[in-house]
């Protein structure tokens, strides 16, 4: 019979080959029972190594796939998103937006049917694309993120503490039941958790393929009342995180 080190060095090499590993292939495997297994995958999670998600496990993930790879992934769904935000953003708001493909998706939607918005946001292509729909854009200054094309760092900090809008539209990079909302890097994190601060209504934008997905930093507590905008209805643990974190969902999107 395996040693516990034994079978964590197990799950672990299983996570590593997969996206996802279920509880029912690792008793297989490990030749144990399901709740043996559950409690390793517990105990992984909470040192860091995988991501508990319902019925298995999923690597924690340390690097966002480039901007050229996003845009392409689950193009259905983000266009459903983009529809979705826009019907809510009334002509004359103004929005805080951030970089990301969801966004840079709403930005274009946003572009075809609106022409007197206020827009600041720290991505280059969205402040391009959005332009023809703006009374007013503001870009972020700061140092710049050639693969991103979005600038980060202090100066950006600084130049949005000036800024308040009605609504702030920003991305995550996972959504889980155990950590919530996650991105990739802490700079990432803290600026969209300001730009959710600096608005009144704040919609926090993942489609389904960020559903059990951790990245390596968890997201400050977005403001109670945020909204998440998918393209499906999350399952039911996250769910039960995000009733946990007063974030309010609307993903059905048909």
């Amino acid at each position: 019979m395996m040693l516990p080190d034994q079978r964590y060095a197990v799950i672990l090499e299983e996570v590593k080959q997969h996206p996802a590993v279920s509880i029912r292939s690792l008793t297989e495997r490990l030749g144990v029972s399901r709740e043996t297994v559950r409690k390793d995958i517990e105990f992984l999670a909470g040192q860091g190594k995988l991501s508990q998600v319902r019925g298995g496990a999923a690597p924690v993930v340390s690097k966002e796939a480039p901007m050229a790879d996003r845009v392409h992934r689950n193009s259905e769904g983000k266009a459903k998103i983009a529809s979705r935000v826009s019907s809510m953003i009334p002509e004359g708001s103004s929005i805080i937006i951030d970089n990301g493909s969801t966004t840079l998706e709403v930005a274009r939607d946003l572009a075809g049917q609106r022409r007197e918005l206020r827009v600041v946001t720290n991505d280059l292509k969205i402040a391009e694309l959005i332009a023809p729909a703006c009374f007013d854009v503001v870009l972020l200054g700061g140092r710049m993120d050639p693969a991103e094309l979005a600038t980060f760092g202090l100066e950006v900090f600084e130049n949005l503490a000036r800024y308040r809008a009605e609504f702030a539209i920003v991305s995550a990079g996972g959504l889980s039941a155990r950590a919530g909302f996650t991105d990739f890097s802490r700079e990432a994190a803290d600026l969209r958790a300001r730009m959710m601060r600096q608005a009144e209504t704040a919609l926090i934008l993942a489609d389904s393929s960020k559903f059990g997905v951790v990245g390596q930093v968890v997201m400050p507590p977005p403001p109670p009342g945020t909204v998440l905008i998918s393209d499906t209805s999350p399952p039911p643990d996250i769910l039960g995180k995000l009733d946990a974190l007063q974030v309010e969902t609307n993903s059905n999107l048909q």
